[in-house]
């Protein structure tokens, strides 16, 4: 039961701020709070190291790459397709995308947003799930419940059923950081991975909707 609360948890935090009650700094608040608050309550943190090799770190960054070549390099391509410019704008802007917290939310998603997930998904999560099973069973898991609450998001941003499209990258980044996280013992990798991801996010959203 407490894992089922802890795999479903920062969805719940996510539709009650974003869907009912249409507030980004509510959502904020409600999700990366329960990511910290959950750990914190049971005196959970992962106790892995954050350290990593040479080889390891390469590895890291080189995933991470892929994925904002990926991302920033498809939305380029595609974006006549995936996006209505003029509607994302509108709705980037009811979510407070503008002037100065703008950067604000940029810096949340380059550096907070990668840690907190991390750190609960592959930390947290991860060791939960992966004490009870194999290895396998707990990445696609936490993948699985990881990639549940972007599809929240998406369907606002993406047309039609490129919303369900455009979060199989976000299962598959799951997937490949969990492993990382299962083959290193640490989450700094995945980290490293998500943030550059992240980048290619933010590059989407400055150099082709903002």
């Amino acid at each position: 039961m407490k894992n089922t609360l802890g795999l479903i948890g920062p969805t719940l935090m996510v539709f009650i701020g974003l869907q009912l009650l249409e507030s980004v700094t509510i959502t904020f608040l409600l999700f990366y709070g329960w990511l910290l608050w959950a750990p914190i309550i049971e005196k959970a943190f992962p106790k892995e190291s954050f350290k990593i090799t040479r080889h390891e770190l390469i590895v890291s960054i080189g995933c991470g790459l892929a994925f904002f070549l990926f991302v920033f390099g498809g939305v380029t391509l595609l974006q006549s397709y995936l996006l209505d410019i003029k509607q994302l704008r509108i709705i980037l802007w009811d979510w407070g995308f503008s002037g100065s917290s703008e950067i604000w939310l940029i810096l949340i998603l380059l550096i907070v947003n990668p840690i907190l997930e991390e750190v609960y998904w592959r930390g947290y999560m991860y060791k939960k799930v992966r004490s009870q099973g194999k290895a396998l069973t707990a990445i696609l898991i936490t993948a699985v419940f990881y990639t549940l609450y972007h599809l929240l998001s998406v369907f606002h941003i993406f047309q039609g059923w490129f919303g369900v499209v455009a979060v199989l990258p976000v299962l598959i980044a799951g997937v490949l950081w969990g492993g990382i996280r299962e083959k290193t013992g640490s989450v700094t990798g995945s980290i490293i991975s998500h943030a550059l991801s992240d980048l290619g996010i933010v590059c989407v959203y400055w150099f082709i909707v903002r």
